[in-house]
């Protein structure tokens, strides 16, 4: 059930209409019933899956709090449940990625031969359902959530329909203190539909444009010239901002207009002039993750400057290996985490020496414009992954094509078009990254909404309804 279809639409609507017109007491099992509609629509068989691992966290959960009240140990517990988690999500996601792996160490037949006598299917959203799981018992451990919930108030912070697929990955502390008291006004509302507006243009106009015309690129690399892959690569970046950002715009919106606020996922990721401030401002919701469960109870920066440069390194690869069962993930991770590496040692983030002085004219300009660069090419793995095992080699192609500047070969059909998204991926970013256009124009929104929709519809009609899955959805 895609944010740009019918079906979610008929479903939030008929939420939406129901929610407002009950007693607050029979607004979160409405909730509940809807996010299991929600699920149910794409993989019935896997609710029930789904279901089962959200009870016996609960039990876990009511286990340690019970534990805790009485100043007993819980430490196996809380292994336990974590570890139960991580062997569900293996298990799913990462079977043939390990058997493959040992197959292709070893050479052992077996391997292979278990493999393939198993037909094993990935269950919608495992990704980002188990890593708010082990937030929730970890969060216990720690005190953050000091009173029990209820069945009700567990299960929906699971389950919650709006980022139930593809995140945000929800904390207990941004959550948890709104379920009782869901708050709606004009501002609310108004804010809650620009963002669904501005998600489906991002996602149906931008991104779903993009994809089509970038393809080839990753299908044969070697075929075409340096130009076409180098405007390929910058624009698959902004088709995963434009795809990501855009689902989560319309998560937020349509939580909005249920009274709640869930985190925003990105702030202008591409304007940032470093790239730890990039990775504050991207996919927020898993680096803050990444860095709060794994990052800091690896060490985090506590003693050397190389152990904190190894932490980073640790977290970032296994930031890749979380996106997909694909050695191409882990080399994205490994990219991204040795750039984070080496800004450290040189001092090149902001706020210490920095790799270009502050004197030069438009030295800002120049610090985002080599990050941006340097960041899209980390997308070359991310995007060569969906090859299989054919993955590393297409990367290298990309890689090859990119720096020998070669001007032989095709040149991409419609590669004129990708400088237009890319500018227009851009200017949505520039409206993350402030609130100046948002200010300025909340006087007239009353005007603008009207027409804003009225647009988007005349858009969706010309580009489609938008039949193409998120790509996050594949996590």
């Amino acid at each position: 059930m895609l944010f740009n279809s019918i079906p979610y639409l008929l479903l939030f609507a008929f939420t939406y209409l129901i929610y407002w017109n009950i007693p607050q007491k029979g607004r979160k099992p409405l909730l509940v019933i809807s996010s299991l509609i929600f699920y149910a629509y794409f993989s019935f068989p896997f609710l029930f899956h789904f279901l089962l691992v959200i009870l016996i966290n609960y039990g876990f959960s009511e286990w340690i709090f019970n534990r805790k009240e009485k100043g007993e140990k819980y430490n196996r517990l809380l292994f336990s449940i974590v570890a139960l988690n991580l062997i569900n999500l293996g298990f799913f996601k990462y079977f043939y990625f390990f058997t493959g792996s040992l197959y292709s160490l070893t050479g052992y037949p077996a391997f292979k031969e278990i493999s393939g006598s198993w037909s094993i299917f990935l269950p919608l959203a495992i990704s980002f359902y188990t890593f708010q799981i082990i937030a929730v018992q970890v969060d216990i451990h720690r005190g953050i959530i000091e009173k029990r919930m209820s069945a009700v108030d567990y299960f929906l912070f699971i389950l919650f329909f709006p980022q139930l697929i593809a995140g945000p990955i929800m904390r207990s502390q941004d959550f948890l203190p709104q379920l009782d008291n869901p708050t709606i006004d004009s501002d609310r509302m108004k804010k809650g539909l620009f963002l669904i507006i501005g998600g489906l243009f991002k996602k149906v106009i931008i991104a779903e444009n993009i994809s089509p015309i970038i393809s080839p690129i990753f299908m044969d690399p070697a075929k075409f010239d340096s130009f076409s892959i180098f405007f390929s690569v910058l624009a698959f970046a902004v088709q995963v901002y434009c795809d990501f950002s855009g689902y989560t715009d319309m998560a937020r919106g349509s939580a909005n207009l249920l009274g709640y606020e869930i985190p925003e996922n990105f702030q202008g990721p591409f304007f940032s002039q470093s790239f730890r401030e990039l990775w504050s401002r991207w996919h927020i919701t898993l680096s803050s993750w990444l860095r709060d469960y794994i990052y800091i109870p690896l060490g985090g920066s506590k003693g050397s400057i190389f152990r904190s440069n190894v932490n980073s390194f640790i977290t970032m690869c296994l930031g890749g290996l979380w996106h997909g069962a694909n050695w191409a993930f882990v080399f994205w991770g490994a990219y991204l985490g040795a750039l984070i590496w080496i800004e450290r040692s040189l001092y090149l983030h902001r706020g210490k020496k920095k790799f270009l002085p502050d004197t030069l004219p438009f030295v800002g300009i120049i610090r985002t414009i080599v990050v941006f660069i340097i960041f899209t090419f980390s997308g070359v793995f991310f995007r060569a992954a969906a090859r299989g095992d054919e993955s590393m080699n297409v990367a290298y192609e990309i890689f090859k094509g990119v720096l020998t500047f070669r001007n032989t070969g095709e040149t991409l059909s419609r590669v004129d078009e990708l400088p237009t998204f890319i500018a227009l991926g851009l200017m949505f970013n520039w409206f993350q990254y402030s609130n100046y256009v948002y200010e300025k124009l909340k006087p007239y929104q009353n005007i603008l909404l009207p027409f804003l929709a009225v647009v988007i519809l005349l858009l969706l009609g010309i580009f489609g309804d938008g039949g193409q899955d998120f790509i996050y959805f594949q996590f």
